[in-house]
């Protein structure tokens, strides 16, 4: 099977505005917007009085009926958002909107963002300086593990004694059951193709593969799967791609697949192969995956929304709320589309 290569990154100005904020959220890079295998987006690059970038907007257009609506694009998972200069002011940041509402329209789409986030509360504070109205919809809530708090004892033992004990037990029977069980790690920069069919193959032969639509699958769906792959062009988006494989004997079993930047680490997807389900290989290799995971630095896991059970009995909390935001232009507009937006799912 054919490598991928990895050429040099291009700095552009939405690379640099990404490396320049928050760690959280340097991976709103060029290529996160534009490796979408779809129409590519729209980047515009919004300036000051000095000619210095202070945000990037990478804009789409969703289509239904007659109707269109420009959004700012990117992948779903963390989230979507707009790379900021650092300490950009509100009044600058404002007199930039002001000046692309052409590209902006009436209405625009930023969703999914995560609420409480400061660049989030800038750009929102821009925007109604600008004069949009921001509509709000709650989209839910993530849950985090504090791994920086487990290792400093500040928590119970993580994982227990009992846990470790348990994952012991499960390996073996795992071994026992199908083969020699081994994991392996990867990032973007060094992922084969051979573990990319893998993770395909567990998705497939997961819950997800029972379902009529194919289900959510990041490596199964062939257009997610070449985003993934595409984003490796960028070689700074390659080495933040994390993820991890569990085989038994000579079958993929379990897999994680996520984002690391700075110390924070993404959860995006993790599966496993339904025919192990008695002995838990999903769960056995998420331990193992953030073991590692704090071993390199890492503090805290975002593992998103939903399915509470397993993440709360892994020491998950509820963390930040993530919201759908609509800017409209117009206070008739914006009451008009509240009640719409608030109720739409």
């Amino acid at each position: 099977m054919t490598e991928m290569s990895f050429p040099t990154a291009h700095q552009t100005p939405i690379d640099a505005l990404a490396a320049q904020g928050p760690a959280a959220r340097a991976f709103l890079r060029e290529r996160w917007f534009a490796a979408n295998g779809h129409a590519s987006p729209r980047m515009v690059t919004m300036a000051d009085g000095a000619d210095r970038p202070i945000a990037a907007l990478a804009l789409t257009e969703r289509r239904k009926g007659p109707f269109s609506l420009r959004e700012i694009g990117g992948c779903y998972w963390p989230f979507r958002g707009v790379p900021l200069a650092p300490q950009v002011s509100a009044e600058t940041l404002a007199e930039g909107l002001a000046r692309h509402r052409g590209d902006l329209g009436h209405v625009w789409r930023l969703g999914p963002a995560e609420q409480g986030d400061a660049a989030l509360a800038s750009l929102c504070d821009a925007a109604r300086r600008a004069g949009w109205h921001v509509l709000t919809r709650p989209l839910g809530q993530v849950f985090e593990l504090d791994l920086a708090g487990c290792a400093d004892g500040d928590t119970a033992q993580w994982p227990s004694s009992k846990t470790q004990r348990k994952n012991r037990w499960r390996k073996r029977r795992l071994e026992e059951e199908g083969g020699p069980l081994r994991i392996e790690f990867f990032t973007g920069a060094d992922w084969t193709a051979q573990q990319r069919d893998a993770l395909a193959e567990i998705e497939a032969k997961s819950w997800l593969g029972t379902l009529a639509e194919g289900g959510d699958t990041k490596f199964r769906d062939p257009a997610m799967r070449a985003y993934w792959e595409a984003l490796c062009a960028d070689p700074v988006l390659a080495h933040m791609l994390t993820g991890s494989l569990m085989w038994i004997g000579e079958r993929p079993a379990a897999f994680t697949f996520g984002l690391q930047t700075g110390t924070l680490r993404y959860c995006i997807a993790n599966n496993f192969d339904q025919s192990f389900t008695r002995h838990g290989p999903g769960r056995v290799l998420l331990y193992d995956d953030f073991a590692r995971a704090a071993e390199q630095g890492v503090t805290r896991i975002s593992w998103g929304l939903g399915d509470a059970g397993y993440k709360s009995e892994m020491g998950a909390q509820p963390g930040a709320h993530m919201v759908d935001l609509l800017f409209v232009r117009g206070a008739l507009l914006a009451a008009v589309l509240k009640r719409w937006w608030q109720r739409t799912t």
